[in-house]
């Protein structure tokens, strides 16, 4: 079973989804994330996303600061 998968968003935009394991209530965590670049790009993208969920390293959206989810929404 595939826990990620890429779907086009734009021409050159992509749509990352990924799980990585279950909440405290039992729910599937489930991110997403947009990623620009080409489809190879983004392939390599869940790749890396995957192994940070994996490693634990994967970081908590909710707290990010704002410089930092600045960084990284521009990229």
């Amino acid at each position: 079973m595939s826990r990620g998968s890429i779907q086009r968003r734009g021409k050159h935009s992509w749509r990352i989804r990924f799980e990585n394991g279950v909440d405290a209530a039992g729910d599937r965590k489930r991110h997403t994330v947009t990623f620009r670049g080409s489809k190879p790009d983004a392939e390599r993208e869940l790749t890396r996303l995957l192994g940070a969920a994996d490693a634990g390293t994967l970081p908590d959206p909710s707290k990010a600061t704002v410089p930092e989810h600045v960084r990284d929404w521009s990229g």
